[in-house]
């Protein structure tokens, strides 16, 4: 017993001092591709930064973030817990056929901000049918795959969150002065929920799932519906681990990305913020992957503005507010517009009515929202300020907003 205590003490001393040490030696990462984030790096002492407790912070955290072999202990350390029977990890629920689904809750949602985020959408809609009319505008919620895969769903898990998206579109519907042009994707996405429609690592739908929502605005819309087969489909990455798998770590099979290439996709002309960025493809299949996350391969990730023009001899210009889930669901629109225009207000905050008045061209109006991303979003006040531009529309009021 006497040489058991002394060998966990051995044992014990060898870690405290192994790992710090060896975190002191091993060269630094500058970013996870698992966690898909930034690392701490070893903070810069200085008198000053120790004594206001700066230094002592910033250090703990470089520790804990260059801790060696960190994502190899990250993997571990949550297949445990899945193996001792843990059906959540971090938010994400481990469903079956290795499916990680995100875990909402009604207290993720801020009740006053859902209020103000309809406000400003619903105000929005109005003023975009009475300035375009309803025919064309078009207003797309999609849910998450925790909505639409309840089969994959573990035993008993807690589901309280979809009863609060039931509820924003609900009240969005009923605020808005033409309902009709809100489509909830719900019952779309669910008469093919058999099918691979959701990322099994991811919290996006796939392009398949995409496409079946674009049939539906299609038809909506009177445009041409192509079937499946009209389009030349490529799997581009067959090893894809998404934002799901960044917070759970459970060792699960990779995702496939896949294209659905059209005639629409060739010729077009790229421009993000304004020239930032031009590029000739719909595609960015180079910059997805010298990163861990392979969906940015559509619109080569997240930005404020993107402008696509066409070969499209349509004369129509779609002005799309929208998230990421749009991403992937663009280039289905790519031979009905002349132009699209897509605006992401997580990343920018010029207002919407000088977006509307910098291009006097726009025929159509889409927004595409995930339902719960939608009602988390704190962006969303550029919507707010359309302005009267000469229409009917009722003038924003900034008590309201401020209530």
């Amino acid at each position: 017993m006497r040489k058991f205590k002394i060998f966990t003490i051995i044992c014990f001393l060898f870690i405290l001092l192994f790992f710090p040490v060896m975190s002191g030696v091993m060269p630094g990462r500058e970013f996870s591709d698992m966690e898909n984030r930034k690392l701490a790096q070893k903070p810069v002492f200085s008198v000053k930064s120790f004594l206001d407790g700066k230094y002592q912070d910033s250090y703990g955290k470089w520790l804990n973030d260059q801790f060696p072999w960190r994502d190899g202990w990250s993997l571990i350390a949550a297949n445990l817990q899945a193996l001792y029977g843990k059906k959540d990890i971090n938010g994400v629920y481990i469903g079956k056929d290795g499916y990680l689904l995100e875990k909402y809750n009604e207290k993720e949602f801020d009740p006053e901000q859902i209020e103000e985020n309809i406000k400003y959408l619903s105000d929005f809609l109005d003023y975009s049918v009475k300035n375009y009319g309803k025919d064309n505008v078009y207003c797309i919620m999609l849910p998450s795959k925790t909505e639409i895969l309840d089969k994959k769903m573990p035993a008993f898990a807690e589901t309280t969150g979809i009863k609060e998206t039931l509820k924003t579109i609900k009240t969005l519907k009923n605020k808005l002065e033409e309902p009709n042009i809100l489509t909830d994707a719900r019952d779309i996405l669910k008469d093919h929920k058999e099918e691979y429609i959701y990322y099994r690592t991811d919290h996006h739908w796939t392009t398949l799932g995409a496409y079946y929502v674009w049939a539906e605005f299609a038809r909506k819309a009177r445009f041409a519906v192509k079937e499946p087969g009209y389009y030349k489909r490529e799997i581009v990455f067959d090893k894809f681990y998404g934002t799901t798998y960044n917070k759970a770590h459970i060792n699960v099979n990779p995702d496939n990305v896949e294209l659905f290439h059209s005639p629409g996709e060739e010729r077009v002309q790229i421009n993000m913020d304004n020239g930032k960025n031009l590029a000739a493809s719909m595609y960015f299949p180079e910059e997805a992957k010298k990163g861990f996350n392979k969906y940015e391969i559509f619109s080569s990730g997240n930005t404020f503005k993107i402008e696509i023009s066409t070969s499209a001899d349509t004369g129509k210009t779609l002005l799309l507010i929208k998230d990421s889930f749009a991403n992937c669901f663009v280039t289905f629109l790519t031979e009905d517009y002349s132009k699209i225009i897509m605006i992401d207000y997580r990343y920018g905050k010029t207002p919407v009515k000088d977006i509307i008045t910098q291009y006097k061209n726009i025929t159509d109006i889409m927004v595409m929202f995930n339902t719960e991303k939608f009602m988390q979003n704190t962006k969303l006040r550029s919507l707010a300020s359309t302005g009267n531009s000469g229409t009917s529309m009722k003038k924003f009021n900034l008590e309201d907003f401020l209530e």
